[in-house]
């Protein structure tokens, strides 16, 4: 396997509702062993409602500001510097309810689920704000990793 590099000149930037993603590492850089997705989230943006993955799990990182996640119990707050695991299976959203930018890494491993996001991506850059039960249709072909 070669090095997968993407200088700031490769990221891919896509339009989100209430933010925006970048694509950091894709499947295509690392051999399907990871994606990392860069998200930032507006001041009072929903950044994905409670869903469940069960082809990955999903790990963040807080770079800035805040960002609450809705856990199985309770809201977890975490800042900037912080972070949290998602296993698979496990159902989670995730908004930022404060009145400034938040920003977080976003890891998923296995990789392929950057493609969904390039998929909401391309609704949101048509000028359609995807519905929830879109989303979650969306979200069902992503229930395996093309790498596994």
């Amino acid at each position: 396997m070669t090095l997968g590099v993407r200088r700031a000149g490769d990221v891919e930037r896509l339009p989100a509702v209430g933010g925006w993603y970048e694509i950091r590492l894709a499947g295509t850089d690392t051999g399907g062993r990871l994606a990392v997705v860069e998200l930032t989230l507006e001041a009072g943006a929903l950044g994905a409602a409670p869903h469940v993955h069960h082809g990955h799990e999903e790990d963040f990182v807080v770079l800035d500001g805040e960002i609450t996640f809705d856990t199985t119990g309770d809201d977890v707050v975490v800042g900037a510097g912080g972070s949290l695991a998602v296993p698979r299976g496990t159902p989670h959203g995730f908004r930022n309810d404060t009145g400034s930018v938040a920003r977080c890494l976003m890891v998923f491993t296995p990789a392929g689920y950057e493609d969904y996001f390039r998929e909401v991506s391309r609704m949101v850059a048509a000028g359609h704000e995807p519905t929830a039960a879109e989303l979650d249709e969306l979200r069902a072909g992503f229930r395996t990793s093309r790498w596994e």
